[in-house]
């Protein structure tokens, strides 16, 4: 289902969306609603609120969310595909058309002047400044609305919030075990002007206070389209966020919870096209037919979105795509040799360890697998954000750090009892050897969903890229490279009084 917003008047919010002008953090932008608009709108029309909430989800997705009219401008999955990169997991394996060349070649990070800082500078502050009109439009961050549509407004309106904080403390700042250390403005309400920065210890109490005020606000809330945070999703964000300060028995305790919750791990002919299949299950292109899937958009023909603008534009070889015409991303050799030989997850990488068994567009297989063959324009392929495989090898991770090998490992085997023939080696395992197999495991089985970068900084990892990249191949980097970490853009220190520096 498309996401709409018929009947609301203030539906010009989501042009805040789109403006290319590289303006600093605004507090009331010019494109879009300020905080007494939407107090004052929302207290004739309620949807108004609603309205402001769904600008934001479709800020996740859509072309020009980071502010430029680039093609590498298209929500949260533009940075999947570049924190992957980062992440050493992902190979860059051809570099025509330019496109991710500077990520690959780890410059962009070091130049506060590229756009590569700036997009996701923007696009998370958007989500951050709207999110705030909707909560100061109900009363305030303390303010507890009385109706059960209002509650579940303002949780996901928090939920939102506490995302975009816990995405900025990861690729903006270089280590984020230094909790000390200030890194970020951290705005609360759509009112305040310039923030100087608050530390990381901050940011990260601030986010644990918008996930956790969410958990409850969305007690009974029943989402029409996955899109749509419900609680489940905020708890696999909590279970992420504690895992980030590396508290192991909060994050078992979230991770266990969205176990709980009964969505099933993905069948093998799900995460990979088998020999002998014809491809009509699988590829990672329809969440409606994905119950693992948690959180996501349903991408219709209705809304309009071209494939060089989209996820699979640049990751899939059959879509009308750059990784069909000479910039192909692949699986990183070092981290492909850690599957076993018996590991259905193969399946998913042809030769040159291209993703091609892997992800495919929505119909791809009634095109013969042929390269470049998907639609240019109006493409119905889905993206996910969420899935509940993450929190099985999260909890085994957790509960591994916690001395709970028991559990880890049941953990781990309900997951790789899908993709193994033989988990007896698990058996062998525990402690922190139990956890790091949970880590590598959790980044085989999520390569190209946008956690490896995450899984890096939160076992303070250092990667060695592999012998199949372009660039710096057989070079190891820490999780605290500045090379690794986005800039703030120069831009935002120059209209912002109370920033300085770098971090």
């Amino acid at each position: 289902m498309k996401i709409t917003l018929k009947n609301i008047v203030y539906t010009g919010v989501l042009l805040s969306f789109i403006s290319c002008g590289k303006d600093h953090l605004e507090v009331y932008p010019t494109e879009t609603l300020s905080q007494e608009q939407v107090t004052e709108a929302a207290t004739v029309n309620p949807d108004v609120a609603k309205a402001t909430l769904f600008g934001i989800y479709e800020n996740l997705y859509r072309l020009g969310s980071g502010g430029t009219d680039s093609q590498e401008d298209f929500g949260i999955t533009t940075q999947y595909i570049q924190l992957d990169m980062m992440s050493a997991d992902m190979a860059h394996l051809g570099k025509s058309y330019s496109r991710q060349v500077s990520i690959s070649e780890l410059t962009a990070m070091v130049d506060p002047d590229s756009d590569y800082n700036y997009r996701p500078w923007r696009f998370l502050y958007r989500i951050i400044n709207l999110s705030n009109l909707v909560i100061d439009g109900a009363g305030g961050n303390d303010v507890v609305p009385e109706t059960e549509s209002g509650k579940h407004t303002i949780g996901q309106a928090k939920a939102l919030r506490g995302y975009a904080y816990y995405f900025l403390t990861h690729i903006f700042v270089n280590d984020i075990s230094d909790l000390s250390k200030p890194v970020l403005p951290l705005y609360t309400s759509a009112e305040q002007l310039d923030q100087p920065k608050a530390t990381v210890q901050e940011v990260f109490d601030f986010v644990i206070d918008d996930l956790t005020a969410a958990e409850t606000l969305l007690e009974g809330f029943v989402r029409s389209e996955k899109i749509e945070v419900n609680q489940d999703v905020v708890r696999g964000l909590l279970a992420n966020t504690y895992g980030a300060l590396n508290n192991w028995s909060k994050t078992e305790e979230y991770a266990k919870k969205v176990i709980d919750a009964g969505y099933p791990i993905m069948t093998a002919d799900e995460v990979a096209l088998l020999p002998g299949e014809d491809g009509s299950v699988g590829g990672f292109n329809n969440i409606n037919v994905m119950p693992s899937v948690m959180w996501g958009i349903d991408i219709t023909p209705s809304q309009e979105l071209a494939s060089l603008f989209s996820w699979w534009g640049f990751m899939d070889f059959y879509s009308y795509s750059y990784a069909a015409v000479g910039n192909p991303k692949g699986i990183d050799v070092s981290l492909h040799a850690n599957f076993r030989s018996d590991d259905i997850r193969l399946n998913q990488f042809n030769s040159n360890l291209y993703p091609t068994g892997k992800f495919y567009y929505q119909g791809a297989q009634l095109n013969d697998f042929e390269s470049f063959s998907g639609p240019q324009v109006n493409i119905d392929s889905d993206s996910h954000y969420m899935r509940v495989a993450e929190f099985y090898l999260l909890h085994a991770e957790a509960a591994a750090e916690n001395g709970n090998d028991a559990a880890a490992r049941a953990s781990l085997k309900a997951l790789l009892d899908l993709r193994l023939d033989d988990t007896s080696y698990i058996d062998a395992l525990s402690g922190v050897a139990l956890a790091e197999e949970a880590a590598l495991q959790a980044r085989l089985e999520l390569w190209g969903e946008g956690k490896s970068y995450f899984i890096m900084k939160r076992r303070r990892e250092t990667r060695t890229r592999g012998a199949n990249w372009l660039d710096f191949a057989g070079e190891s980097f820490s999780h605290s490279d500045e090379r690794l970490t986005y800039e703030i853009p120069q831009n935002e220190i120059l209209f912002n009084s109370n920033l300085t520096d770098q971090n």
